[in-house]
């Protein structure tokens, strides 16, 4: 598949981007979901001159010390792992990846670029319910209840939406089939070309 273009990249996406993800993205009028490329990856897109890039390789890092630089960090996931295995969620820091709704936090972790889950099985998303970062916690003690969706359910993708519409809120993503990450340098055309196809 060719990704020189954002037209090509749209179409892409529309094709084999996850379907629960993007009928979310288009009930949150577009609000896509960012991370920050490493420089090796970033650089295989630019070498290659592409639009988009797939990635199905990207290492599992949440449960890392070297991470967050941070020992409290790793053992608030590896404690989040136990609690979402125990809620028997297929979804947990082992087998995921962090997104963020704000292009500028992701930006802080390396390029900023929308990643768009692909395929059908093996897809899901988690955020906490109240909105916000997974890590650091914050001071206050509110609720830290964890929602989640993989679109088997019929709200599923309306209760994704509202996290997508979140202010800078973290959204940790499995997405077993890879992912496709776009510069968020091109997000104004890529919506427009998405937003022809959805109106």
């Amino acid at each position: 598949n060719n990704m020189n273009t954002t037209k090509e990249i749209a179409q892409y996406i529309n094709k084999y981007a996850n379907q629960h993800f993007l009928r979310a993205v288009i009930e949150s009028d577009f609000n896509f979901l960012y991370r920050g490329l490493s420089p090796d990856t970033n650089r295989q897109l630019v070498d290659k001159n592409r639009s988009g890039l797939v990635i199905r390789d990207e290492p599992f890092d949440l449960l890392d010390v070297e991470t967050y630089g941070s020992n409290a960090a790793a053992s608030y996931f590896q404690s989040l792992e136990v609690q979402m295995n125990a809620n028997g969620l297929s979804i947990r820091p082992s087998n995921s990846h962090m997104g963020s709704t704000c292009p500028l936090e992701a930006a802080k972790w390396g390029t900023a670029v929308s990643i768009w889950p692909l395929g059908e099985r093996n897809v899901q998303f988690a955020w906490m319910e109240r909105g916000g970062l997974f890590w650091p916690m914050p001071k206050s003690s509110k609720s830290r209840a964890i929602a989640h969706s993989d679109g088997t359910n019929r709200n599923d993708d309306r209760r994704l939406s509202d996290a997508l519409r979140g202010d800078a809120w973290e959204i940790m993503f499995r997405a077993d089939n890879g992912f496709l990450v776009v510069p968020a340098a091109v997000d104004d055309e890529l919506k427009q070309i998405l937003r022809r196809y959805w109106n």
